[in-house]
């Protein structure tokens, strides 16, 4: 290229290149390096009478104050969304689930543990122990619910095998009407302590709760289940239910996440979690739940850093979509703009510098040209001709080039090195009779 064309198109050939490759990094930095987070998450539950639906509204409600934008899917089953995101789903973002699917969905993350859900056995009258549910009919559900896999667990715990009691695929509302009007000897129900189902089983007529035995041996052997002990009268203290301290089985209930969800989204979520989860709930101790312990899936590496209180900094300061923009243009934006702001302010130089390499490449041709003229004798003509014939043509090289205005002078100093490499040649040829070729050019 032409210096001429280089510095006098340098806008076009330098300027501009640099900042659109610095916008465009930029482009591509936004884009993969600290991509913002997504205004909208999906939130998968189960259907209408599902407690975690009801949870899912007050997500909903406080993450959309911070200007995230949430869809709440209902699914037939509570453990649908769970299956889909195991499955490898993006739609759903963020669900919850019980820790005795944790087995079924290894490759989903937790953010923490936001509470428990009891492990509810109600049997008629005359069943006292688990071990007398051998042979007798029990409402836990349809195979891979919660509810027939607490049942399942239980019974093993028992000694029974499922082929020694008959399951009847009822759930909800079903299980207590059908338990209430004998059609099943006992109902399996895995709910947290507000359910309505757990509430309506407890207050039937003729029927209690069941203990679990040795409960503390079966949550060493079954580490998705955790023991318990259900204070005398905790459930209604006016009629005393349960009659006596029930040593009972919870399962923890997690919030969940798929692993490629944008760790901002999922300090969000934390910090939703941490404001309707902190209250005690029934069995629940104050500040028991949200937590990162005990997790029975995978704990998210945000959690993890959550835990230990390493939160960007911005984020405690600012809005949530505020903090999001600022450390775009902090990390982001003021680094690359830097650099643009360095490369344009040395851009000029690159022109010097290719100016330097010209010039200094036709020094070092005159440097060379100076020793072999030293070096030959003053009385060989052949060997000044071939000085002569390199002389003639680095001069006519050196006249050709077209050096931006700026440069002039530094190209009328090597013309006149060049001259002065002329006449000495010329001082040469006189002392030793010769005269130069009609057809040299004077500088």
């Amino acid at each position: 290229m032409r210096l001429p064309l280089l510095y006098r198109r340098r806008w076009w050939l330098l300027y501009l290149p640099i900042t659109a490759g610095s916008v465009l990094l930029m482009v591509l930095a936004t884009l993969f390096v600290r991509p913002l987070p997504p205004q909208r998450v999906v939130i998968g539950t189960g259907p209408a009478q599902s407690s975690y639906l009801r949870v899912a509204r007050l997500y909903a409600e406080r993450l959309e104050r911070m200007g995230i934008a949430v869809d709440i899917v209902a699914h037939p089953r509570p453990q649908d969304p769970l299956q889909r995101m195991a499955e490898g789903d993006t739609v759903i973002d963020v669900t919850f689930a019980q820790g005795l699917y944790a087995p079924t969905a290894p490759q989903v993350m937790a953010l923490s543990v936001i509470g428990h859900e009891i492990v509810w056995v109600v049997a008629r009258e005359g069943i006292d122990r688990l071990d007398q549910l051998r042979g007798q009919r029990i409402a836990a559900s349809v195979p891979g619910a919660s509810n027939r896999m607490a049942a399942e667990l239980l019974l093993a715990h028992a000694r029974i095998t499922p082929g020694e009691v008959s399951f009847v695929p009822a759930v909800g509302d079903d299980a207590v009407a059908a338990l209430a009007e004998g059609r099943v000897d006992a109902v399996v129900h895995v709910a947290s302590g507000d359910s309505h189902t757990a509430a309506t089983l407890a207050r039937l007529d003729k029927v209690h709760l069941l203990p679990v035995e040795r409960a503390g041996a079966l949550a060493t052997r079954v580490p998705t289940l955790r023991a318990v002990v259900m204070p005398q009268g905790s459930i209604e203290l006016r009629s005393n239910l349960p009659a006596a301290d029930l040593p009972t089985m919870v399962t923890l209930t997690h919030l969940l996440v798929r692993p490629d969800l944008h760790p901002a989204l999922q300090r969000a979520l934390l910090n939703v979690a941490g404001e309707l989860h902190a209250m005690a709930g029934f069995l629940e101790g104050q500040g028991q739940y949200p937590s990162t312990i005990g997790n029975d899936f995978p704990v998210s590496p945000v959690a993890l850093r959550s835990r230990y209180g390493k939160q960007p900094w911005l984020e405690t300061l600012l809005p949530y979509r505020t903090a999001q923009w600022a450390e775009l243009i902090l990390f982001v934006y003021v680094p690359l703009g830097l650099l643009t702001m360095v490369l344009l302010l040395r851009a000029p130089r690159y022109i010097e510098w290719r100016v330097d390499a010209a010039l200094q490449y036709f020094y070092g041709q005159l440097k060379f040209l100076e020793e072999d003229l030293s070096r030959a004798p003053p009385t060989d003509p052949v060997a000044h001709r071939e000085v002569l014939t390199r002389l003639d043509a680095l001069d006519k090289q050196v006249a050709q080039i077209d050096l931006p205005d700026r440069y002039a002078d530094r190209w009328y100093t090597l013309r006149e090195h060049l001259g002065a490499a002329r006449e000495r040649l010329q001082s040469l040829r006189q002392d030793g009779g010769q005269s130069l070729p009609s057809e040299a050019t004077a500088p």
